[in-house]
């Protein structure tokens, strides 16, 4: 399985199906959360104050019993409907509260709100492979969540791993900071069709610069130089403690000190970046 696993390398998702990296028996029963249904698991469980700030967080072996299992579509109508206060409905609530202030936090630490539009492809048929219609896929505040909780887990891991394990915790995930150079075509046509300058300095810098990248009249004209901006980063990289420098370690993108992949282990096994898993109350590792 390890063999097989580290051949495919990813998950790959084409227009009218998934090719799986480990078997479905795996992948989509016995490694995912299912209603009411027990998992053993390693778990990250943060208890944090109101203001999302970490007062303890442990590492654990766990079983868990999912009380339920939600779309990013369902969990948004039942985070907004007036009408519903159940226990899971105000358990959606709590975590979607302290989401944005983690969200909140990273922004202000310098972390980038890069653009990379996801697309749907509409067939014809369900027997026909014939695309008929693209759209992009709406992003929904219960997608941040899962995204605040997916980062948290990840950097609360790295930083246990590291640690443990100072000279060899693998794999850590870094993300080296851009070369200015990188950046020089896209400011020079910014600056001369739009006006605008794009201060690449820092992430700080770049993000607060991007926020300013405007065009009333082109709605798209943000998302667009964001997407131009994505393409002057390095790629990110896998890397063992001991094998380089420890100021090295960073995530440019996330303004993270360190930075793993605990997170959707059944849909990568090395490099590749991988979907969100289903919303989940803590980090988990299935």
């Amino acid at each position: 399985m390890d063999n097989e696993a580290a051949a495919r390398g990813t998950t790959v998702y084409l227009v009218d199906k998934r090719i799986d990296m480990l078997p479905a028996l795996l992948g989509t029963n016995l490694c995912s959360l299912r209603p009411f249904v027990e998992r053993l698991a390693f778990s990250v469980i943060w208890e944090l104050a109101p203001d999302a700030e970490i007062v303890n967080v442990r590492f654990t072996k766990s079983v868990i019993a999912s009380k339920s299992a939600f779309t990013y579509e369902e969990a948004q109508v039942r985070k907004d409907d007036p009408k519903l206060d159940d226990e899971l409905t105000r358990s959606v609530r709590l975590l979607n509260s302290l989401a944005r202030q983690l969200k909140a936090k990273r922004m202000a630490a310098g972390a980038l709100n890069l653009a990379s539009p996801e697309v749907k492809i509409q067939l014809e048929s369900s027997e026909s492979s014939d695309p008929i219609d693209v759209e992009q896929k709406e992003l929904r505040e219960t997608n941040s969540l899962v995204e605040e909780f997916m980062l948290l887990a990840n950097i609360s891991v790295a930083e246990k791993i590291q640690e443990a394990f100072p000279q060899t915790a693998p794999p850590s995930r870094r993300h080296l900071p851009p070369p200015r150079a990188n950046f020089e075509k896209l400011q020079d046509i910014l600056l001369k069709r739009k006006g605008l300058a794009l201060d690449v300095s820092s992430s700080g810098a770049l993000a607060a610069s991007l926020d300013r990248c405007t065009d009333p009249a082109e709605p798209a004209f943000n998302t667009l130089v964001r997407i131009m901006a994505t393409r002057c980063m390095l790629a990110a990289e896998y890397f063992c403690a001991g094998s380089v420098a420890r100021d090295t370690f960073a995530h440019y993108g996330l303004a993270s000190a360190i930075y793993t992949h605990f997170t959707s282990p059944i849909r990568r096994y090395a490099g590749e970046h991988a979907p969100s898993p289903p919303p989940s109350a803590s980090g988990h590792r299935g």
